[in-house]
């Protein structure tokens, strides 16, 4: 909370009840007071507080500095509204940055209050504490399938998606990506997510593989790695034989080419 002083207060100073009062942002301001002949021009000093108990360790005072703008109440709630927003249900507001401004804030109280403490935090160059990698990782995580990102890009950014399992009982929209068995995957309908249901064969309705991209002519064919959806008039090859498919198959197939020849292509 804001707290204001005739003079400079301390970071830190204890409480008669035993318990420490922290404080930060501490600044000196000029304000005005009154009108006329009897305004007056005062100093005075504003700064943020908590109350924290001991014994004072730096989790408790960052707890403690993150409770003043978070409760943990708010901080469930802002997860799980990114976590419906992930799954594409409807929320209000800009979620993305309202989840990044929070791990930004998370960042900032860490390193402020490491420091006071003397302990050691990774700094990046602006003088901002840097997120874990791991923080950044499940962010990124959470946040890929609401970028606008094409298949091939995709392929270089393979390892930021999500795997299959960890979707597990949620629900995803088409043109969602994910990664499983080492490949990645694209919905191709809406469902949920079900373990007997898992990308590859038997699930073409559900899922395509997102293969290496290539030109499609004669020269350059597709690689067909199964589960893929053929477009007429492109070239594709699978085991060293090179296929035209004469006529689109709508949706992704799982046979192999040469069990599609005459009905959906043509070996060259």
């Amino acid at each position: 909370m804001k707290a204001y002083y005739d003079s400079k207060p301390s970071q830190k100073e204890a409480v008669g009840n035993g318990s420490f009062l922290y404080r930060w942002n501490i600044s000196e301001e000029t304000v005005t007071t009154g009108t006329g002949e009897e305004e007056e021009t005062v100093t005075r000093w504003v700064c943020d507080e908590t109350t924290v108990w001991p014994p004072l360790t730096s989790g408790k005072v960052i707890e403690a500095v993150i409770g003043e703008s978070y409760t943990q109440a708010e901080e469930v709630a802002l997860v799980n509204k990114y976590n419906s927003y992930q799954q594409g249900l409807p929320v209000s507001g800009d979620v993305v940055t309202e989840y990044t401004d929070y791990l930004a804030f998370v960042a900032d109280t860490k390193r402020m209050v490491k420091g006071w403490f003397g302990e050691s935090t990774a700094v990046s160059p602006d003088g901002s504490s840097m997120p874990k990698v791991s923080d950044l990782a499940k962010l990124l995580s959470l946040t890929v399938n609401s970028m606008s990102v094409s298949d091939a890009d995709a392929l270089q950014l393979k390892s930021v998606y999500p795997q299959w399992k960890s979707l597990m009982g949620k629900a995803v929209k088409k043109g969602q990506k994910m990664q499983y068995g080492g490949k990645l995957w694209k919905v191709v309908q809406d469902h949920t997510v079900a373990a007997e249901h898992a990308p590859g064969k038997g699930t073409e309705s559900l899922y395509t593989e997102i293969v290496e991209s290539a030109k499609g002519t004669k020269d350059d064919p597709i690689p067909y790695d199964n589960n893929m959806e053929l477009s007429e008039g492109k070239y594709y090859s699978q085991d060293g034989v090179v296929y035209k498919c004469t006529r689109d198959t709508g949706q992704p197939v799982y046979n192999p080419l040469s069990a599609l020849v005459g009905l959906y292509v043509e070996a060259v």
